[in-house]
């Protein structure tokens, strides 16, 4: 089965209110994840980068397509790559952060041995001890779900013939560990550094948060709209319950002080909104602010979207 990208790029944008909250749901559950293996949502920024040149390594050198498992992502290869070949500066460029910010960020990598740096030899390698199974067993279950919920639909749109349970996806995603996680850290370092352009990660997170629990409650509504049909009637709906300061604190890892200070920013610019009990909820963006500044990156995240699973489906059926 080939699926054309205008027709997926279609069927996302009509069917919004339907397949949207799984990914936000991934998009937050990974967010956490990597909170609790880097402790410093910048500095999982920075490892994300260069841990995927780390893997992209490993596929290039490897001579086995065992090698590529997640159960032999934690023998003791030697995941390493030159230096030379990650300049702090491209680091920068790519995630939007400052070029100091990089280099502080990777040398506390180096302190807390999430990467080993070999100065003799000018190697990086991955201390896969440090990376808790447990959480990248997480992750590889969230993406399954993600991938499975979005192929549930197409089987109901009789857009595929065969059907994809989660277990099925999940022991493909187990074989073939490192290629969909590269593809998987492609998609979220150009997600997150499109974002990074007009707020901190600490923000994205929260602003995150926010879309997930609005646009679930519009999906137990069980109705069928687009983007632009999501939007209208985000602002319009009376049973939809907010986040508070606190929970969104508690569910974050962020310091409370900081999610107030953070979400102050976010309502002024029309990204989050708020009612008198101050519970938070996803923001207006047809307004004229949040219009210019954001549609463009929602247009341009839903556009990799699209490639990211079009890309996942095609690992899927390479035997």
């Amino acid at each position: 089965m080939i699926f054309e990208k205008s027709i997926v790029t279609s069927i996302l944008e009509k069917n919004y209110s339907i397949l949207m909250p799984s990914f936000f749901e991934m998009q937050t559950e990974y967010l956490a994840s990597l909170n609790l293996i880097y402790d410093d949502l910048d500095a999982s920024l920075v490892g994300m980068v260069l841990t995927n040149y780390l893997y992209k390594s490993k596929i290039e050198h490897t001579g086995s397509a065992d090698n590529i498992s997640f159960e032999n992502f934690y023998n003791k290869d030697n995941y390493t790559m030159s230096l030379s070949t990650v300049k702090i500066n491209k680091v920068s460029s790519i995630i939007n952060i400052p070029r100091e910010t990089v280099r502080r960020k990777r040398e506390k990598l180096i302190k807390n041995k999430i990467l080993y740096l070999d100065k003799k030899k000018k190697l990086l390698s991955l201390n896969t001890d440090m990376i808790d199974r447990r959480i990248l067993n997480l992750q590889i279950e969230n993406l399954s779900k993600f991938l499975s919920k979005f192929t549930t639909f197409f089987i109901e749109k009789k857009l595929l013939n065969k059907s994809l349970t989660s277990e099925q996806i999940k022991k493909d995603v187990d074989t073939k560990f490192l290629i969909y996680l590269t593809k998987f850290l492609d998609f979220q370092i150009l997600y997150f550094s499109s974002l990074k352009k007009v707020m901190d990660i600490e923000s994205i997170f929260i602003g995150l948060l926010c879309v997930l629990n609005s646009t679930s409650q519009l999906k137990k509504e069980n109705k069928v709209m687009s983007f632009k049909d999501v939007i209208q009637n985000i602002q319009t709906m009376k049973s939809t319950v907010g986040l508070n300061v606190s929970s969104i604190a508690e569910i974050t890892k962020i310091p409370r002080t900081t999610v107030i200070r953070k979400i102050n920013a976010l309502e002024k610019k029309g990204f989050v909104r708020r009612d008198k009990f101050k519970r938070y909820f996803m923001g207006d963006v047809s307004n004229k602010n949040a219009t210019k500044i954001m549609l463009p990156i929602i247009d341009y995240n839903r556009t990799i979207l699209v490639n990211f699973f079009l890309e996942c489906f095609n690992i899927y059926q390479k035997k």
